[in-house]
């Protein structure tokens, strides 16, 4: 069969900071608050030669490896080093949202980043919320298509077996009916079968320092409370753009991007109304809104409510936590009884305005 490859551009508009994270950590020794509202984040080899030019090295040796409560502001002041100097030692600096100082440290999470330090996003995120968002669409149009699987599901949680990978196996066959159509090996659930493989996109055109900020994690209940936790993260700050492209292989799959908006908005239409909606903090958006990376919350990362609805899905969700081992702590066994689980919805604030994590508008042509 002849290849033809269609490409399209793809725009996310921030509109709640997105995160994705590179798996790494900025320790406290990385890092200090230059003022209310701005990090420097330290070249650590650079301030190993600042230190060996005003002859610390020993003090420095002794910070980096032995004294682990020290953090680097309280280091940076107890040797006199000026402002001007441990400028001259930073990476980066970045801007800090709307934060509430908890007792111990601050942790920050890094962003993803190329290998000049320039911030992106990888395309296989995007790919992967794009993934579940046309999975969850076509479960809404054919729900008679999935009934098997969905009895499956309802079976496994009515069963007493607790483990942290419970429905991985369902999950994975309801993915193998919808996607896994192109015969190319005689078992099924190989990749090679994935007519997504068809969907090729690329990693974002690189973004700034300029378009990030440091952003708390805030955790808002449907009562209106809310919480703060000492967890920073690197988010790419609302109004900026992300810009990347997609090719689609249309011989192994015929998308089209009037079908990619047609589930985009229905997803979303849907996410509002059995999730969002049961926070009075949070304004319905645009129809064409999607959530993209970490803290955007369970709910807009899986299908269980498409697959069973908005009644059946909060039970579900709510066994899910229990089967997965989640600490009581996060007292999900209230989740019938409040009528939405998770009942906590993850935000953040930045300049006065609270913002739901990973929300943008998303534009494809």
């Amino acid at each position: 069969m002849k290849r033809v490859l269609k490409t399209y551009q793809l725009e996310l508009e921030v509109c709640g900071p997105v995160y994705v994270g590179s798996g790494m950590e900025i320790q406290k020794k990385e890092y200090l608050f230059l003022n209310r509202n701005t990090v420097g984040i330290i070249d650590i080899d650079k301030l190993y030669m600042l230190a060996k030019k005003k002859h610390l090295e020993i003090e420095f040796e002794k910070f980096m490896v032995v004294d682990g409560r020290e953090d680097l502001k309280h280091w940076v002041e107890r040797n006199r080093i000026s402002l001007d100097e441990i400028k001259c030692c930073m990476k980066y600096k970045i801007n800090v949202g709307d934060i509430q100082m908890e007792k111990g440290r601050m942790q920050i999470m890094n962003f993803m980043r190329d290998p000049y330090g320039n911030p992106y996003i990888p395309g296989s995120s995007i790919k992967g919320m794009l993934r579940t968002i046309l999975l969850a669409a076509d479960i809404m149009k054919n729900p008679l298509y999935y009934k098997q699987e969905v009895q499956k599901i309802k079976m496994e949680l009515d069963g007493p077996i607790r483990n942290r990978n419970i429905l991985q196996k369902n999950i994975g066959g309801i993915e193998e009916k919808a996607f896994h159509k192109l015969n190319r090996t005689e078992k099924s659930k190989d990749a090679v079968n994935d007519i997504m493989s068809g969907i090729i996109i690329s990693d974002s055109k690189p973004l700034s320092n300029e378009d990030m900020i440091l952003c708390q994690k805030w955790e808002y209940h449907i009562d209106g409370s809310s919480k703060t936790l000492n967890l920073l993260r690197e988010c790419v700050k609302p109004g900026t753009v992300i810009k990347t492209s997609m090719k689609v292989d249309e011989s192994i799959n015929q998308i089209t991007s009037e079908k990619i908006m047609e589930a985009v908005k229905k997803f979303y239409q849907f996410y509002y109304s059995v999730f969002q909606s049961k926070y009075p903090i949070a304004d319905q958006m645009f129809d064409e809104t999607v959530f993209l990376g970490g803290g955007s919350g369970f709910v807009s990362k899986t299908v269980i409510y498409s697959l069973l609805g908005e009644r059946e899905g909060v039970q579900a969700v709510q066994d899910i936590f229990d089967k997965t081992y989640v600490p009581k702590e996060h007292k999900h066994y209230k989740d019938c009884r409040l009528g939405v689980s998770p009942h906590v919805l993850k935000c953040t604030k930045y300049c006065g305005k609270t913002y739901m994590m990973g929300q943008c508008k998303f534009k494809i042509y």
